[in-house]
């Protein structure tokens, strides 16, 4: 007779577990209603918007990816070169289409939607956990990934890193340049050739001005190692550099109050002022500006703002309020003597090149007031006009572009200027594109075309240069660049509004190869209301496209 242990008997057990045929099959099947339920309520979804005709086709969001190899394929095909250089273009391609992809189903699923915003806003007041770009600091302060990583990575002129970078483009281009000293030489010399000289302003951001925020807690003025090293080469080629790190920590220390608003990426109006008349003084110091008169040119009207800002916007709550607090700023506006609000004046002497910071409390759209940002505020203290050009984001080379598209068109917004400002966020250094852009003046601008009004255009998608995901960066609206033709082969550059109130619009999806129906307007008459908002540029080094005319599209 065999007998078996108690340890036997056991291990036998475990080994073995006994399902009736009907629980077996309940088990299948809510295993398998669980895999298609979030893939069926998103088709549900997609159908809905179908019907209501904000979808052109009734397929799944996610079918869409079938049209990246074909994408892929006739960039290969249309591509010039070596067949190495054409299987490069043709992958990077992919890449977008890839990236393009992910980050529109991401943004477009409805149960995201639904889970994304209350778990996350759980997280920020229970455990005081972010997103991968925006951190929470101590007391409710939140902080940009990019701009602690100017502080915390590898100097940014360190070899390896420049190699490093010149290869980690959005999609592995290898137009990238990561070095800023080129660009910034090659601009100090085109304007030195007309008699103009260049004055840098590498804006701080709030966790070098506020490190406690972050749980830092040092006196030091805390740079990039690579940031002093810059600076001695561009002083030691005549380029003045103006960095108001160590003014604002020292305002900071001395006054107790915040430079920086806590939920947002960019300083105060009081902290702005204070650089803004600073830099005045840094001006006429150097010979680059002459205060006018002592009667004002301008008048100063002071009015309250109240918002939240970009940072909270990034993590995408479903109620921000419950978790951080709104925040009123008190803005100095500065106005015409008619009561109107002030206006860059292209004649002036003094030209500034600014991002968001230079934006922040003047273009409307960013929902912190008008009339009061830095290119106000230095007219107010030069009491002199001051011509601005000014995009918010990538201020590494979006200026530039602007400011060589409107020299190649015949308007000279260099004519008569003593001196370029150019300010960015200090961040660009180490996350920045900074390619060579050269500043060629054209003749006279040409006559408008004689049709100059709203057009029903429908052409094909040659190529798109996307918008980034929502949630990761610090801007609700950014403007895409399509590249398109119509049946006659005449080409034009139009912009769309891709992601409004950080959600991607239709356009977003569009790709290589599928066809734009639009209302079109020259970008001209758009210009004053849109030409300050994040504008995601096509990848053009070559200034290939600059001469095509460029329109305003809306999707019909």
């Amino acid at each position: 007779m065999v007998t078996t242990t108690r340890e036997q008997q056991a291990v036998r057990e475990i080994g073995t577990t006994d399902v009736s045929r009907g629980v077996a099959r309940a088990l299948s099947v809510g295993f398998l209603l669980s895999l298609l339920a979030v893939p069926a309520i998103q088709w549900g979804s997609d159908l809905r918007e179908f019907v209501n005709g904000r979808r052109a086709a009734p397929w799944p969001t996610a079918t869409e990816i079938v049209s990246a190899p074909s994408v892929a394929i006739r960039t290969w095909s249309s591509a010039e070169g070596h067949a190495a250089r054409r299987l490069f273009k043709a992958n990077a391609q992919l890449l977008n289409e890839i990236q393009r992809y992910e980050e529109g189903l991401e943004d477009l699923d409805v149960t995201t939607g639904w889970l994304l915003g209350p778990t996350r806003g759980l997280l920020a007041r229970w455990f005081g956990w972010g997103t991968d770009e925006a951190w929470i600091g101590r007391d409710g302060w939140l902080f940009y990934r990019p701009d602690l990583d100017y502080v915390t990575g590898p100097g940014f002129l360190a070899p390896p890193v420049l190699v490093r970078r010149s290869h980690g483009g959005r999609a592995f281009s290898t137009q990238r340049h990561p070095d800023p000293r080129p660009a910034i030489l090659d601009l100090a010399r085109q304007l030195s050739q007309r008699g103009i000289g260049l004055v840098l302003v590498p804006t701080p951001s709030k966790a070098m001005v506020h490190p406690g925020r972050f749980g830092w807690d040092s006196d030091k003025l805390l740079h990039n190692s690579s940031f002093q090293t810059l600076c001695r080469e561009l002083r030691a080629a005549g380029i003045r550099v103006f960095d108001p790190l160590e003014l604002m920590r020292d305002r900071a220390r001395l006054s107790g109050k915040n430079q920086f608003l806590a939920g947002d990426t960019h300083w105060r109006p009081g902290a702005m002022q204070h650089v803004a008349e600073t830099l005045t003084r840094f001006l006429v110091a150097h010979g680059h500006a002459n205060r006018a008169g002592s009667s004002p040119a301008w008048k100063h009207e002071t009015v309250k703002v109240t918002n939240r800002g970009d940072l909270v916007d990034m993590l995408r709550l479903s109620d921000p309020g419950s978790v951080f607090a709104d925040e009123t700023v008190a803005l100095h506006r500065v106005l015409e003597t008619d009561g109107g609000e002030w206006k860059p004046d292209t004649v002036s002497e003094v030209l500034l090149l600014g991002d968001s910071y230079s934006n922040i409390y003047s273009a409307a759209p960013m929902g912190w007031g008008s009339s009061a940002g830095l290119a106000e505020q230095l007219a107010w203290h030069l009491n002199q006009p001051v011509d601005r050009v000014a995009r918010n984001a990538d201020g590494a080379h979006a200026t530039r572009r602007q400011l060589a598209r409107e020299l190649a068109s015949g308007r000279d917004r260099l004519a008569g200027k003593r001196v370029v400002v150019w300010q960015f966020a200090v961040r660009e250094l180490t996350s920045g594109d900074w390619p060579l852009i050269a500043l060629a003046t054209a003749g006279a601008p040409s006559a408008p075309p004689a049709a100059a009004g709203a057009i029903r255009f429908r052409g094909t998608v040659l190529a798109t240069s996307g918008v980034p995901a929502p949630g990761t960066v610090p801007y609700r609206n950014a403007i895409l660049s399509l590249h398109v033709v119509d049946a006659d082969g005449h080409q034009r550059i139009v912009f769309c509004l891709g992601m409004k109130d950080n959600r991607l619009q239709a356009v977003s999806r569009l790709g290589p190869g599928d066809l734009l129906t639009a209302r079109l307007v020259p970008w001209t008459t758009v210009q004053r209301q849109y030409g300050r908002l994040v504008r995601i540029e096509l990848d053009d080094p070559d200034f290939q496209l600059i001469d095509l005319p460029t329109s305003w599209g809306e999707l019909e």
